[in-house]
């Protein structure tokens, strides 16, 4: 039964592009637009911090940019960092924020998001399941653990809320 489901959802794709191809052009763009896209699950969350199963990693994945993400040929390129130095000893990295990064509400994206989200994500308390991943970060490790606090998470902001150094 699913399997025919997805194959009748595949054919109906298939079929819609075919059309859509054949269609006469329009220069004109609608106000409205919509996108409806389909999955074989619901979403168990859209919190980057609890995120534990494809599905939801792969819709995240679709309205969400890092500092970084993989171009053609699988090579790292520029997403929200335009621009990263490393300290002479590789332990403090320093990431400029693209200037024109905005939520979906039009406020600006700082630099500041970065660090309420990294520290959100290492506090024992989000229970997330991807804090290993920041334990190249001073203090992650002591803070995951529950022996430190998660404001001692080695990241801040600068002056200017466009650069982040971790």
């Amino acid at each position: 039964m699913k399997k025919s489901k997805i194959i009748l959802g595949g054919l109906a794709v298939m079929t819609s592009t075919l059309l859509a191809a054949c269609g006469a052009s329009f220069s004109k763009t609608a106000a409205n637009q919509k996108l409806n896209w389909m999955e074989e699950a619901e979403l168990s969350t859209i919190d980057v911090s609890k995120i534990m199963d494809d599905v939801s990693f792969n819709q995240v994945n679709q309205v969400m940019e890092g500092l970084y993400t993989l171009g053609n040929n699988a090579k790292v390129k520029n997403a929200l960092a335009t621009k990263a130095t490393v300290s002479k000893d590789g332990k403090t990295w320093t990431f400029k924020i693209r200037k024109n990064a905005k939520w979906s509400n039009g406020q600006a994206l700082t630099a500041k998001d970065f660090v309420y989200s990294w520290k959100r994500t290492v506090d024992p308390k989000t229970a997330s399941e991807y804090s290993y991943l920041f334990s190249g970060i001073k203090n992650a490790d002591a803070i995951v653990a529950g022996k430190k606090k998660a404001s001692t998470l080695g990241i801040k902001p600068w002056a200017s809320t466009s650069w982040l150094s971790a």
